[in-house]
């Protein structure tokens, strides 16, 4: 529709003047357009060069008839419409959102959470457990259990020897406590507070989490590692397997690191050997990035140890039984700039974080919506809590809290009261203690809340526009979705503007061929034997393997230079490989065949198509040294491929433009030369100054009528065009549209 680009501006663009009332510039019907409603959309596309003195009128139009549909909408009543409405505020609450947190607090912990992030903390803990909701007595038990514990720390006390004995951590404890190296955002706040308030060789006075009471000592720090991608080959032995599997596991993780030690390369091994069915078929590729606090602390050190990519570890035993991984790839501690957004997201989600980002919001709208309290109302009210009440005593009705000119009673409270027992006890199943007086927080807390959000309009001038561009543009398109959309998917009305608009929809002759172009006679007859071939060569090139003379092994970089291949392939549907294995003349008949069959068994096995894969056995035929012989001991590739697209580009690498190809359907003025050959079915030669081309016309078709079913597309769009237009002046006679030129004119000269 015309109005769309205008609209689309309309919507995305702050207006950037401002305009006196005066006299009304536009008169709709009875409604009046200001110079300042007129002057924010004009002086906002203006800004831009969207509006200028050649397309003024054309903007007028457009304008004009945008505010009457509008204002159709609002006769029509659209606003009070129950999906309107929800639409309305859903948008409200997922803008108001970011309106009713407290930023300065969320930035500050989300600074903190990046600095924190630049070191990694080696940790070790002491736990004494405590239950989901426990008693007060089991409360001070435990508290007085990691008093005792902390004492014998401050009497000089081995840290990991009292974690042995004492710490019910189960996983630590055995281990002297020890945890490994974790960093921010990855544990309970109060426990991240703990480790980054102390030094090395420091520990914490006892503090309590959700788990229990802990005693945390930072061993060692180190810069954070960024994060790694790995693969492995895994062979599978559970900790508590008998003793015949854990040896033949042994075995057998050896015998893999061997092979590798040879130079195998390290994805076949793995979909030889690995019992990880799911990173098998990948050559043992992790589909996730790792930091050090995700590892185990026997595989922190060793795997973070891995310097370059490719780098292949030790076996290491873990509770999975034998690993062997191998470093994909290695990146650092991004910047603040690159995290921020990340570590926003983890700050406003983490439990502990939010609530004090969600404290110090409280503490700043309860100031600004006039937050107070009745002192002797509470007291009242909290003494006859438990007093039973017919809900017509006069005391219910006395003001408890006021929120900015609103009062709300003890029977306001008492009634929240009630509602918040029921869905504790539907919930959780029984009634948590809780004070009169933090039920009256909650309480002060949720009217504080919807007073903050009701009055976000008047609070903030941008939230305001927000909504006020969300509420037309709704408008507009729940009327145009009514008037144009749903009319035009009418069966019977497409079919009678199809017929009634037939000239439109006529399909002009053409013919289906191919186009050859070329620079020089020559370039076109290479391109022209080319295409006879199902195959085209490519210029890409790749290094060849090269093996120990007499060996089967191939020697490094052969794992990148496979790796680099499989990667082509996988990308390039279209590639075929050749591979060919080559000897020297004093080597055995049967080597240069058997060092093919392994790079085609590296890439079947990771899914490429037997029918993509051409196996050559060169023999000797090919040296490439007569004096060192290992040269000629090798596995050579050329990459082939079946699309026209890719033998264009091969001629145009070496010399730009100087070959085009074009397949399909072309009319009259598709090409100059298409209009200049004889459009009869065969192969046309053409050429003229620099240029030299092959057609071969495959069919032609007669201008024809397309049907309904081929100009539907077509036909939806016109016939909404048309519906548009016949409501547009619909509108003009309903709304009678009143200009005044002078004071238009006035306004835009200023």
């Amino acid at each position: 529709m015309k109005e769309v680009k205008f609209i689309l501006l309309f919507f995305l663009i702050a207006p950037l003047a401002s305009f006196a009332q005066g006299i009304s510039p536009i008169q709709l019907g009875s409604k009046n357009i200001s110079a300042e409603e007129f002057l924010k959309t004009y002086n906002s596309l203006v800004e831009i060069d969207s509006v200028n003195k050649e397309n003024r009128s054309a903007f007028l139009a457009d304008y004009i008839d945008y505010q009457l549909k509008i204002l159709a909408a609002e006769k029509a009543k659209i606003s009070d419409e129950s999906e309107f409405k929800e639409e309305y505020a859903s948008f409200r609450k997922e803008l108001a959102t970011p309106y009713l947190i407290d930023m300065p607090t969320a930035d500050n912990l989300v600074k903190q959470a990046y600095q924190r992030m630049k070191e990694e903390k080696k940790i070790s803990q002491i736990l004494v457990k405590l239950s989901e909701n426990p008693s007060p007595a089991d409360t001070i038990i435990a508290f007085q259990k990691i008093e005792n514990l902390y004492q014998k720390l401050k009497s000089g006390e081995d840290f990991a020897q009292v974690a042995s004995k004492f710490s019910e951590d189960e996983l630590s404890a055995p281990k002297g406590g020890a945890l490994g190296y974790i960093t921010s955002l990855q544990t309970l706040y109060d426990f991240e507070n703990a480790i980054y308030s102390i030094g090395i060789g420091e520990y914490s006075k006892p503090f309590r989490t959700a788990s229990g009471y802990h005693i945390v000592k930072v061993v060692n720090q180190r810069p954070n590692s960024g994060k790694i991608r790995l693969a492995h080959i895994i062979i599978s032995a559970a900790v508590d397997a008998p003793t015949n599997v854990q040896v033949d596991a042994k075995k057998k993780i050896e015998q893999v690191e061997a092979y590798l030690k040879a130079g195998e390369s390290f994805e076949l091994v793995c979909k030889n050997y690995s019992d990880d069915p799911f990173s098998r078929s990948r050559g043992g590729e992790i589909r996730r990035w790792y930091f050090s606090s995700d590892l185990s602390e026997e595989l922190q050190d060793a795997l973070f140890g891995l310097e370059r990519l490719g780098d292949v570890s030790k076996p290491i035993r873990t509770n999975l039984g034998w690993q062997i991984f191998k470093l994909l790839d290695k990146k650092p501690l991004l910047t603040f700039e690159d995290m921020s957004e990340f570590i926003k997201q983890k700050v406003l989600t983490d439990p502990d974080r939010k609530e004090l980002i969600k404290n110090a919001f409280m503490k700043r709208v309860r100031v600004e919506n006039k937050v107070s309290i009745q002192e002797a109302t509470k007291k009242a009210a909290f003494e006859r809590m438990s007093v039973e009440r017919t809900g017509e005593e006069p005391f219910l009705k006395e003001p408890l809290f006021t929120i900015l000119d609103k009062s709300f009673t003890v029977g306001d409270y008492y009634t929240f009261v009630q509602s918040q027992k029921r869905k504790s006890i539907k919930a959780l199943g029984y009634l948590p203690a809780k004070s009169e007086q933090k039920y009256l927080d909650e309480c002060i807390e949720k009217e504080t809340l919807q007073a903050e959000e009701e009055h976000l309009e008047n609070k903030y001038p941008a939230f305001k526009e927000q909504m006020a561009e969300f509420y037309t543009g709704s408008l507009y398109s729940k009327m145009i979705d009514r008037e144009i959309i749903s009319k035009s998917l009418d069966s019977l009305g497409q079919s009678n503007y199809y017929v009634q608009h037939r000239a439109s929809f006529i399909q002009p002759a053409r013919i289906e061929a191919k186009l050859i172009v070329a620079d020089s006679k020559k370039t076109l007859t290479d391109v022209l034997d080319q295409l006879k071939q199902t195959t085209f060569a490519m210029n890409k090139k790749v290094a060849d393997l090269i093996f120990n003379l007499g060996g089967i092994v191939y020697k490094e970089p052969s794992g990148q230079i496979l790796d680099e291949i499989y990667a082509t392939l996988a990308k390039n549907p279209e590639y075929q490989i050749e591979i060919a294995g080559h000897r020297d003349a004093s080597e055995s008949d049967s080597l240069s065949e058997i060092r093919s069959a392994q790079v085609v068994n590296y890439l079947k096995l990771r899914g490429i198509a037997v029918n993509r894969i051409i196996q050559k056995d060169e023999a000797s035929l090919k040296p490439v040294s007569k004096t060192v012989k290992e040269k000629n001991a090798r596995v050579s590739f050329r990459f082939l491929s079946t699309s026209t697209g890719d033998l264009v580009k091969r001629f145009n690498a070496l010399k730009p433009k100087s070959v085009e190809v074009k397949e399909g359907y072309f009319k009259k003025g598709d090409s100059p030369i298409i209009d200049a050959i004889d459009w009869t079915a065969g192969t046309k030669a053409w050429e003229t100054t620099g240029k030299f081309a092959v057609v071969e016309v495959k069919k032609i078709e007669p201008e024809r009528l397309r049907s309904f079913e081929e100009a539907r597309g077509l036909v939806i769009r016109g016939y909404q065009e048309q519906l548009e237009k016949e409501w547009v002046v619909k509108l003009r006679q309903q709304y009678p549209v009143l200009v005044n030129d002078a004071e238009l004119e006035k306004i835009l000269k200023n």
